[in-house]
């Protein structure tokens, strides 16, 4: 059997059984409904799926100014509502964890309502029994649209004005789940110019599927991932399929005095897995098993040559690198191709509360509470090369541990991600960890009772990486970190930043079509040079700011934020800076660091942290 067959037919193996399982509710939704249970209690007799469009229907005018705003939010509800294509019903059904004809379970009804509210589509769900009569009860699924065609254009201003993304998509189309966009990155060295196709229903079933492509500063970008996610905390089985294919630079931020503002690495990566996990237990109390494969092959054809320095931040106009840089640059320039067995194991004992105001500025989320632990391990079973650090057989780990809580006020959740190799073999770092990466996040959220507008939100987040052979470097500046600085600003190896926010919700002039919110924000927080090139030791670092945020259409999840913030150790105007773009801190979002993610090599964990 050649390499072309077996690698099919090992996708088939994995995939079998979350496929039988997904045949088995297809065909029971086909068929007629099935004859009523005998139950302990009652028994659902009929489902009525009830989807509303993004707004109500218009109220009746009434005369004078108050009259004049009326009209005019009537009149852009309806435009909206005739622009937008409501969700099928079918496919509302088909998310369902019940049918007519089975015995009432008030968590197949609360999972279902979550599982809706989870799709970036909808807005809201309410999923509601009406008893009928003796055992017998009808459930009304009832949902509102989220507005699905959506142009996205962010931005940041410090000595001068800059888009850094444009982008135009449709998360809906024709009601059916499927995701079509196109848009143009532009941020520093990321020059991304594609376009993404994702389904949450593939083919009619539970399957997941997503495809993206196009063109970055120096070659091309394709990911493609087909899986069966956990669904809700009643799923056993999930699988994940993928692979990623990506050519371009890695920018390595200058410490201020240098001769330029970034030096840039070509990488040419490229990833691929497949997982198969299973999950026993109840509820509450569930055990998660998982195995599979998965391959990298990381690059750097460019190295040395292709070193490369940018002044001012312009990385359309490239000049070589001198023989310092590139060996400032060379500890993490181990290229490797290598394929790993992978194993997972871990224990989740999570329920979901709803909360209002949270992130969303007057919507409703979903919040984790309880506890979870994940380990993965993975070992490789073909010889790599190209590095004395990635030679002979490597044993990769990672642990994920997660906590929440909550009460009517308050709400904190933390979560902390650490993983690392170890090579074994001739190489001369042989028994010696690297590559090791770690996170940690902990948000706590207040609501007083006594004032039903603010929303005082503490975040405290670490990042670090130590003994890298990979591109790694993190900044301690930035919309990720502390704002109000550049965010190519202290190079580091870790750091660690604080961030307080007081959200205030306010009565907008239309509050019937968006939400509208002011928030008060100070960062503060410190950088570490550690062992990564360009490192530096930043100290206390603080910032304070003010910005504007805004959800549409009203009650949407989605917050869109303009921040204006500047360091408290400048006194002068030049040191404002402008965003446009997302909360810092935010459960809806999750935990990732975006810095960290982009040197962390393909892991079967990120499949199997949550559910849907």
């Amino acid at each position: 059997m050649t390499a072309s067959t077996v690698r099919p037919a090992v996708f088939g193996l994995l995939l079998w059984p979350a496929l039988a399982a997904e045949t088995s509710l297809a065909q029971e939704a086909r068929s007629d409904p099935p004859p009523v249970r005998d139950c302990e209690g009652a028994v659902i007799t009929r489902v009525f799926v009830d989807n509303h469009s993004i707004y109500d229907a218009p109220e009746p005018d009434t005369s004078g100014a108050a009259g004049l705003v009326l009209r005019f939010s009537n009149w852009a509800r309806s435009v909206a509502n005739r622009l937008h294509r409501r969700t099928r019903p079918s496919f509302i059904e088909r998310e369902l964890l019940f049918k007519a004809g089975d015995c009432l379970e008030p968590l197949m009804l609360d999972e279902s309502e979550r599982l809706l509210r989870a799709l970036p589509f909808i807005a809201e769900a309410d999923v509601y029994t009406v008893p009928i009569g003796g055992d017998e009860v009808h459930v009304v699924v009832d949902t509102r649209d989220d507005w699905t065609l959506k142009l996205d254009v962010r931005g940041d201003w410090d000595d001068r004005l800059r888009l850094t993304h444009v982008g135009l998509t449709e998360e809906n189309l024709w009601g059916t789940g499927t995701l079509i966009g196109f848009y143009l990155s532009e941020r520093d060295e990321k020059r991304d110019l594609g376009g993404q196709f994702r389904t949450e229903q593939f083919a009619g079933t539970r399957l997941d599927a997503h495809v993206s492509g196009g063109r970055t500063r120096t070659g091309v970008f394709f990911t493609e991932s087909v899986s069966y996610p956990f669904v809700g905390e009643v799923g056993q089985w999930a699988f994940v399929e993928s692979f990623a294919l990506r050519e371009d630079l890695f920018p390595y931020a200058a410490p201020a005095g240098s001769s330029f503002t970034n030096a840039s690495l070509p990488i040419q990566t490229r990833y691929g897995e497949a997982t198969l996990g299973r999950r026993f237990g109840t509820p509450g109390d569930l055990t998660v098993l998982a195995g599979g494969v998965s391959w990298e092959d990381v690059r750097f054809d460019g190295f040395p040559g292709g070193v490369e320095v940018v002044s001012g931040f312009d990385f359309s106009v490239r000049d070589t690198a001198d023989s310092a840089t590139i060996e400032a640059i060379r500890p993490q320039v181990a290229a490797r191709k290598s394929g790993y067995l992978n194993i997972l194991a871990g224990k989740r004992n999570v329920r979901f509360i709803t909360r209002r105001g949270l992130d969303a500025i007057r919507g409703v989320q979903d919040v984790r509470v309880g506890t979870q632990a994940l380990v993965a391990l993975g070992t490789s079973f073909r010889r790599q090369w190209a590095s004395p650090a990635a030679a002979g057989r490597e044993i990769r780990g990672k642990v994920s541990l997660f906590a929440g809580s909550a009460r009517s006020n308050w709400v904190f959740n933390t979560e902390l991600n650490l993983e690392g190799a170890r090579s074994f073999g001739d190489g001369s770092d042989g028994g010696n960890f690297r590559d090791v990466l770690g996170e940690f996040d902990a948000y706590f959220y207040w609501h007083p009772v006594t004032s039903g507008r603010h929303t005082f939100v503490a975040g405290l987040s670490g990042a670090g990486g130590w003994r890298n052979t990979l591109p790694f470097q993190l900044t301690v500046g930035g919309p990720h970190g502390i704002r109000g600085y550049d965010r190519e600003d202290f190079p580091a190896a870790q750091r660690l930043v604080v961030n307080l926010e007081d959200r205030i919700r306010l009565d907008g002039p239309f509050p019937d079509l968006f939400d509208l919110g002011l928030v008060l924000f100070i960062d503060a927080g410190a950088g570490w040079s550690g062992d990564v090139p360009f490192g530096t030791d930043s100290g206390l670092r603080t910032s304070a700011g003010v910005g504007v945020r805004v959800a549409l259409p009203a009650g949407a999840r989605q917050v869109w934020r303009l921040d204006v913030a500047a360091p408290l150790e400048c006194r002068s105007v030049q040191c404002v800076q402008v965003r446009a773009g997302a909360d810092l801190v935010s459960l809806l979002t999750g935990f990732d660091d975006r810095q960290v993610r982009r040197s962390r090599a393909a892991s079967p964990a990120a499949a199997f942290l949550g559910s849907r």
